[in-house]
């Protein structure tokens, strides 16, 4: 009997299953993803950075140009004043309505003050509340209501005219008292303006009706109820009064 080991005998077993190969025997199933970190890498911000810096140094320039602007105004106002004064306020009182005498007293105050302004004798808040104040007072309208008056006197009778003089004399009495301002005495003289490409940008028109001065006479009784200006007569107030008053104080206090 032959001793030879058969073929299978010539196999040894082998404990070690063959999943369980080493690591360097295994195949590579799956290959590996490439690299790609530097070519996917996030680009980053971009120029979103430095435009951001630059709208903020752009928005610092501009707040910063504004304040040295407004800061050489400030020192400016009393030469503004005048240049205003001298060069707009004046001629248009001088081209007005208002009565000749108190033109004339108007136009001799205002150029004072200037001429006061331009010797530095007032401070750049002193100049700055008058023409403050200036602004708020019925000047240029005051020859306006002036000539709605010279209608009533010329062209009404009886009650309708007593009470018309009483209501344009009661409004000119709360311009005087700081009740009412140019903007109310624009408001009453609405009904007789005509629009124009002028400086004002209207003119009184011509010739008056008396529907359109009823209508001014309504407005300016409104007002002066608003006003709680009693129900009388008031004569004798002055224009160029009311502004030698807003002058003073200007200098006096400042703006309102």
């Amino acid at each position: 009997m032959s001793n030879r080991p058969t073929a299978d005998s010539e196999m040894p077993e082998s404990d070690e299953p063959e999943s369980e190969k080493p690591e360097s025997e295994k195949p590579e199933e799956l290959e590996k993803a490439p690299d790609r970190s530097g070519s996917e890498q996030d680009s980053g911000p971009g120029w979103m950075p430095a435009i951001l810096a630059a709208t903020l140094l752009m928005a610092i320039a501009g707040f910063i140009t504004c304040g040295v602007s407004t800061w050489f105004l400030f020192q400016k106002r009393s030469e503004l004043a005048v240049r205003t004064l001298r060069g707009s306020f004046i001629p248009s009182i001088e081209q007005s309505r208002i009565l000749p005498d108190e033109k004339e007293a108007l136009v001799d105050e205002l150029g004072d003050f200037a001429n006061e302004l331009e010797r530095g004798e007032h401070e750049n808040w002193q100049a700055a509340g008058v023409m403050q104040r200036l602004q708020r007072v019925p000047v240029l309208q005051w020859g306006e209501i002036s000539a709605v008056e010279s209608f009533v006197n010329k062209h009404w009778a009886g009650e309708e005219k007593v009470n018309a003089l009483l209501h344009l004399s009661r409004l000119r009495r709360s311009a005087e008292l700081a009740d009412s301002t140019s903007f109310d005495f624009e408001d009453v003289l609405g009904p007789v303006h005509v629009a124009d490409d002028g400086p004002f940008g209207r003119h009184l028109m011509q010739p008056l009706t008396t529907e359109k001065v009823a209508d001014c006479v309504e407005r300016a009784r409104l007002v002066a109820d608003r006003a709680k200006i009693p129900q009388q007569q008031f004569d004798d107030i002055r224009i160029d009064e009311i502004v030698k008053g807003e002058i003073d104080k200007g200098i006096a206090e400042g703006t309102y």
